[in-house]
Parts: structure tokens; sequence; C-alpha cells
């Protein structure tokens, strides 16, 4: 499962009758609505081949147009006390919410792994003696 996939799950946690988009829409988006999409990602080695990474993510809310100021404030609230992990994989770092002057609502995020070389190709004991314990 995708990241964004995750990120689309939370959102029909909060919002269950919600549109969600993962991708752009040639015909625009519908109201109301959310999109989904990655910004950027940064990487940092480590010792022993592992690197850190860092995806940051954007989901952008789509108000009803009938109101949208109180609509964008209310889904605000709910993202901020509902969507600050990912259940079972990772939380939510540098959240960060903004709303635009086209009536969108856009919270930001970043989520933060470790990653480990898969050595496949890596040279294993085969019946060595060893003096001590491997642990």
């Amino acid at each position: 499962m995708t990241i964004i996939e995750r990120i689309a799950d939370e959102i029909a946690r909060l919002f269950p009758e919600a549109t969600i988009y993962t991708e752009n829409q040639a015909d625009g988006f519908n109201e109301p609505s959310f999109f989904i999409e990655k910004i950027d990602t940064s990487e940092a080695p480590e010792m022993f081949d592992r690197q850190t990474r860092k995806y940051a993510y954007q989901v952008i809310y789509f108000p009803d147009p009938d109101h949208p100021k109180t609509d964008m404030e209310r889904v605000e609230d709910y993202l901020l006390s509902g969507l600050l992990e990912l259940k079972g994989y990772a939380p939510l770092r540098h959240i960060q919410v903004t709303q635009q002057e086209d009536n969108t609502l856009i919270y930001q995020f970043e989520v933060w792994g470790r990653f480990y070389p898969d050595k496949k190709d890596e040279i294993k004991l085969n019946k060595e003696e060893v003096k001590g314990q491997i642990i």
C-alpha cells in the first residue's frame, strides 16, 4: 500500500462521504472534495547503508462553494484532530495548515521513515568457526 493510499484511507475514515482524488482531473475537481499529492522527497544517509527518508505531502480541500469559509474551518478542525498519523505506519510531522485566497484549504505534513538495504548478495556465515558470540 502506498503512502498516498494510506492518507486516503485516513481521510475516508474522518469523512466517509467525501470524494478523494489522488490524480489530477482534466475536468477539474468536484466540490467539496480532497486531493492528495506528494510534494517533495529527501533522504539522508546513515551508517551501514541505512537512510532516513522524509516524504512531504499535501492534502488540498476544495470546500462547498455555498459557504467555503465555514466549511474550511470545520474541515481544518477535523484534520488537526484526526489526521495526525497513518495508523500502524508512521506519525505525521511538521503539520501546517493554510487557507488560500482561492478558497482552498491546504494541509501539509511530512512522513519520516528509516530504510534498510535489501542485502541479497550479502556473504553469510556458512559453518564458520567463530570465537565469541554472534549477537
